[in-house]
């Protein structure tokens, strides 16, 4: 066959025909199988979904079997030191909030000459005295109020404790998230303005005026809230009154002390008890009627 000529079935002659190979795959009742590098799989997403959605339940699964062992560590474990910690940080920190508020009320405006009377006798010497009862009042409502007002203020400032000091350990004490710690003032503040004595020598009476502040708040951390009383004690004034010196007086081994102790009575230590002799109630009564003659078994023998 000719190239251009006409075919010798009766084809269409002209143009190019079809190169005949010379390697011509073997032609068998199979066909071929041809796999192509690099193709992807139909299913490679929804694969790849699949396995997205596994890792993320086995994380969420995870993490509630770590959360809920540690919440459950925490409730039970420490709570109990922490609101221990709480409780000594509040009081610290509201005592001393109250003790700066009330020292400054105190000198901005006391007078420790209109709060005590003095009575005196009639020799013109103390014999004794008594809180005015006009500046007592005064001096507690304006404490009253000084102290609300100062619990509302510092309620608002965030403590933080750090969770290692809950742990009692002192390498990791300052370590760890920090816990915050809040309060709220609960009830009514209470203020007693009183007096105590103190012996400062034989013949003087140290005498201290001071406020009590009595408050209840709450203290409030993320795990628990209790009930805590913040109390305090501030004093006003000292006032040292003076008396009479004695004559004489006597120490703790019963001896006279003193310029005219020469003149004292001797005093006679008693027995210890026990070193006497005891006697029935009955033998002493008997005792009593033989010696007066009124025995039954001696008026027997007279008959």
């Amino acid at each position: 066959m000719k190239w251009g000529g006409k075919p010798a079935s009766g084809g269409k002659g002209g143009g190019w025909g079809k190169r005949p190979s010379l390697f011509q795959p073997r032609r068998s009742g199979r066909k071929a199988q041809v796999s192509s590098w690099g193709t992807k799989p139909k299913d490679a997403r929804p694969r790849r979904r699949i396995r997205k959605r596994t890792i993320l339940l086995l994380m969420l699964v995870f993490m509630l079997l770590f959360t809920v062992p540690s919440f459950i560590f925490i409730e039970r474990n420490l709570r109990p030191p922490l609101m221990n910690i709480a409780k000594v940080r509040v009081k610290q920190v509201a005592t001393q909030a109250i003790n700066k508020a009330i020292t400054e009320q105190v000198a901005r405006k006391s007078d420790s000459e209109k709060l005590i009377d003095w009575k005196m006798n009639g020799n013109g010497k103390i014999s004794g005295f008594m809180l005015n009862y006009t500046e007592h009042m005064s001096i507690t409502s304006e404490t009253i109020e000084t102290v609300q007002s100062t619990l509302k203020e510092i309620k608002d400032i965030p403590e933080h404790i750090p969770i290692g000091h809950a742990l009692n350990s002192a390498i990791i004490s300052s370590f760890g998230p920090r816990v915050p710690v809040k309060f709220e003032p609960v009830g009514a503040v209470k203020v007693e303005l009183s007096t105590r004595e103190r012996n400062a020598a034989i013949n003087m009476v140290l005498v201290e005026v001071y406020i009590k502040v009595v408050a209840e708040v709450s203290i409030i951390i993320p795990f628990d809230t209790e009930p805590e009383l913040v109390e305090t004690e501030i004093p006003i004034s000292y006032l040292l009154v003076v008396g009479d010196v004695p004559m004489y007086y006597y120490d703790s081994s019963g001896n006279p002390v003193g310029e005219n102790a020469p003149q004292a009575p001797n005093i006679s230590v008693p027995i210890s008890p026990g070193t006497g002799v005891s006697t029935s109630p009955g033998v002493e009564e008997g005792e009593k009627k033989a010696e007066d003659g009124h025995s039954p078994l001696l008026q027997m023998q007279s008959e």
